[in-house]
This record gives structure tokens, sequence and C-alpha cells, in this order.
């Protein structure tokens, strides 16, 4: 008996020339597979408070961490540099950093969906910089379950 996908009732297998990605216990075909992942990081809520307005905590799942390192590059270098000189901002390493928050949390999103949880709470975001040229984002916080509170 030929799989399924649990989506879109399409058959896999080796002579289809599908591959089958299992997410939370089913199989997706690979289209579908992506989709459930895109949908299910966008109803992540993120916050850097401990709570989530309207709702209470069910359960504590994992506490996760998320490094970005990001090369910025000669020409941000030079465009930097040339900023400096003229006391203006830098609005090249502003994209950089900008880029790398968007990537760290968005990995926060995704560790939270693998793990189950529907919320990152507590998020804290912190900056380094790394010869040649690297900046890092590392982001943090508390993987949970949470529902709405009842009336």
């Amino acid at each position: 008996m030929a799989k399924k996908c649990v989506s879109c009732a399409k058959e896999a297998g080796f002579f289809k020339g599908i591959g089958f990605k299992i997410i939370h216990e089913k199989e997706y075909c690979p289209s579908c597979a992506e989709q459930y992942v895109r949908d299910g990081i966008n109803g992540i809520q993120i916050t850097t408070t401990h709570t989530v307005d309207g709702y209470k905590i069910k359960k504590y799942i994992d506490i996760e961490s998320v490094e970005i390192v990001i090369g910025t590059g000669i020409f941000s270098e030079f465009t930097g540099e040339v900023s400096d000189f003229f006391g203006e901002r830098s609005t090249t390493f502003e994209q950089k950093l900008q880029k790398a928050k968007r990537i760290a949390l968005d990995r926060l999103r995704f560790s939270a969906f693998q793990k189950g949880g529907n919320a990152v709470v507590g998020i804290d975001l912190d900056y380094t910089e790394f010869s040649g040229n690297r900046i890092g984002v590392i982001a943090n916080g508390t993987i949970v379950k949470i529902e709405m509170n009842s009336k």
C-alpha cells in the first residue's frame, strides 16, 4: 500500500519521485510539509515578557538559545567607515543586524514549533562582534504551551 500525504493525499515513494517529510508524527509531501511548517511558525507568539496578555502558561517545554553569525563584508566595512567619518548612521550595518535578529527570532519560532510549543516568552537578544568582519546575534527564550484565559 502506497503512503499518502496527510494533507493533499499525493502518493509517495521511490518510483513516484516524492519523498515524505515526517512532522509531528504525520507524513507530508515536500510542498505540504513546507506550508505546514510555515503556517506553524507564523502561529508562534514571541515576547520579551514572561507572560502573554490574555493567556496562561499551560506547560514549560524548554529553554532555547540560537546563535546567528553573519559577515558584514568589505562593502559594509567601507560604507560604515565613511558614515563614521561624517558622523552619520551606518544603515548597512543596521540592515545586517536587523536581518540577523529576524533570522534568530525565526529560528526560535521554528524550535518552538518542533518541540510542540506555541509561544516563546522571556526572549533576550544579545549582540556581539567577532574578528574578521562578523557580527553575531544570540536569542534566548523559554518555549511554552499557552492557552487563553477562561472568563
